[in-house]
């Protein structure tokens, strides 16, 4: 048995890309990730990408002859908004029935301006795209250069267009086993004997470190753990002291059993 403990997990995941590197592998792996208790063969991928608009410049006292960028940056923030619910109109997983946990795509960082009385020539603005598909990193890229917003009548954006660019160059895979691999099976089988419930599989909402060890660690991944994805990243996040000790149940009683047989 193997534990890793890795760094770095929240950004890029290179502290488990490390791992696999050095040649640590197993004939399977369980992500201990937040899963609301549910047993995850998958995760979806995401893309970090910043989009910056410049305005025209101008004094406040003629400010009718520039173009407010924080006009434009919301335009293309209401853009990016008519993106997501045109793919969540479109798109299904069978790992994700309400396909709008899986798939988000907003903006969380917006920026222009910098003081009360000087005319904001300039916007920038951070977000978040999530795929649900193997092959969803090429085709999340191409969508993102789609996005642009509606010309407006009164001051066209192609005046001065928006320049997209990817943030960091943070792109994180989707991943996913099949959910009939022994792995998966093992673990079910210790889910339903520990809580006397058959436990629910479904895919995580959120991106995980599973794309390391099944990409190139010959290492098929699933992801269970306590804690409620939903509220991961919240100011306040917690985890229930009851499914902490059925987990831990459930993951010790699969290693004794895998092992076992292996």
């Amino acid at each position: 048995m193997i534990l890793e403990y890795t760094v770095d997990e929240e950004l890029s995941g290179n502290g488990t890309l490390a791992c696999v590197m050095k040649g640590y592998k197993a004939d399977a792996g369980i992500c201990c990730e937040t899963s609301s208790m549910r047993v995850q063969p998958g995760s979806i991928g995401r893309i970090w990408f910043e989009i910056q608009v410049k305005g025209k410049a101008a004094g406040i006292q003629r400010r009718w002859e520039g173009v407010n960028a924080i006009d434009k940056g919301y335009r293309v923030t209401q853009a990016v908004a008519e993106f997501e619910r045109l793919r969540v109109g479109r798109v299904s997983h069978p790992l994700y029935p309400d396909i709008r946990g899986a798939i988000p795509c907003m903006v969380g960082v917006f920026e222009s301006g910098s003081y009360p009385s000087a005319f904001p020539d300039s916007c920038f603005t951070e977000r978040v795209h999530g795929h649900g598909s193997r092959g969803g990193l090429g085709r999340g890229k191409k969508r993102i250069r789609r996005i642009h917003p509606a010309k407006s009548r009164r001051r066209p954006l192609d005046e001065r267009p928006p320049s997209r660019g990817c943030l960091h160059r943070v792109f994180r895979r989707a991943s996913a086993i099949p959910a009939d691999s022994p792995i998966v099976r093992a673990l079910c089988r210790k889910f339903t004997e520990v809580t006397g419930k058959e436990p629910m599989i479904s895919g995580r909402e959120g991106a995980a470190d599973i794309r390391f060890m099944n990409r190139y660690g010959d290492t098929p991944t699933v992801i269970f753990g306590p804690g409620m994805t939903e509220q991961m990243h919240a100011n306040n996040e917690w985890a229930s002291m009851d499914d902490l000790i059925q987990a831990t149940k459930i993951l010790s009683q699969t290693i004794l059993e895998w092992c076992r047989v292996a």
